[in-house]
């Protein structure tokens, strides 16, 4: 299969910002099925770029693919200017890469603030052993721990939930846990997977505000996968379109959402 014209743009965008991921001619097939078709994206560190499409148009492949859930048939994934095609799922998350779900899975039982410190990478206190040996040193690492898990529940406005179990949280808060959660781990690249999906739009509106501002304050980098484009379209700045295993248009989000070629991709002409 042939790939798209791209409608509307020339190819990649013309900037000085720095490119943090970008994918070179992915290809995945499942079958007689080209799930992806020779995709090329980039993605610009701060910012939140948008990736749109019908359903099996193939979002979600792309997303397994740049996380590492699954292998391309051929192609490159470039994060931070280091082939990581081959790295597993694990490893790309040490290294910054994140992705949450649209289905939240946080420790119900555990409090906001539990939380996210377990999410934290290389904690001493889960080694029985060092933490009998050094308790000094683990309890030092997790006082220092508690103040920077506040500190992230701060930035996502849920720090007067840190006391609340998970399970009493609602779904959009879930979400800003999730995001809690990356960060703590490290994240630089966060993938998410219809943050919009099942939340009332006052708090989508909330969630997208606090993307932005971590985009913008903190240098977080976010790629969005949604359909709720209406609600979230002034918090983009750059979008994305496939449709059968391609990009079919890039730019400017409005221009993208208002694309022939996109509209006909939904409508299946």
């Amino acid at each position: 299969m042939a790939q798209a014209t791209v409608a509307g743009s020339s190819g990649f965008r013309e900037s000085g910002s720095e490119v943090i991921l970008r994918t070179e001619n992915l290809v995945k097939r499942f079958g007689g099925i080209v799930a992806l078709d020779n995709v090329n994206i980039e993605i610009e560190r701060g910012k939140v770029t948008l990736l749109i499409g019908p359903n099996g148009s193939g979002k979600t492949t792309l997303a397994n693919v740049i996380t590492g859930f699954i292998e391309p048939d051929s192609g490159r994934v470039i994060y931070k200017n280091r082939d990581i095609t081959n790295l597993p799922a694990h490893e790309r998350a040490r290294i910054g890469i994140a992705r949450t779900f649209q289905i939240p899975k946080p420790f119900k039982n555990l409090t906001v603030l539990e939380n996210v410190m377990v999410a934290a990478e290389r904690n001493p206190g889960e080694n029985p052993y060092l933490s009998a040996l050094f308790k000094r040193r683990w309890v030092d690492f997790e006082e220092k721990l508690a103040a920077r898990a506040f500190e992230v529940l701060r930035w996502v406005g849920l720090e007067e939930k840190w006391d609340s179990k998970a399970s009493d949280l609602s779904g959009g808060q879930m979400k800003l846990l999730e995001i809690a959660r990356s960060i703590i781990r490290g994240a630089e690249l966060i993938i998410m997977d219809e943050p919009a999906a099942g939340v009332n739009p006052k708090l989508v509106h909330d969630i997208f505000e606090r993307i932005r501002m971590l985009s913008r304050e903190r240098g977080l980098t976010f790629l969005i996968i949604e359909h709720r484009i209406g609600l979230i379209s002034g918090y983009i700045d750059y979008a994305y379109a496939m449709n059968m295993g391609m990009v079919i248009s890039r730019g400017d989000p409005e221009r993208v959402f208002n694309d022939r070629v996109v509209l006909e991709s939904y409508l299946g002409g």
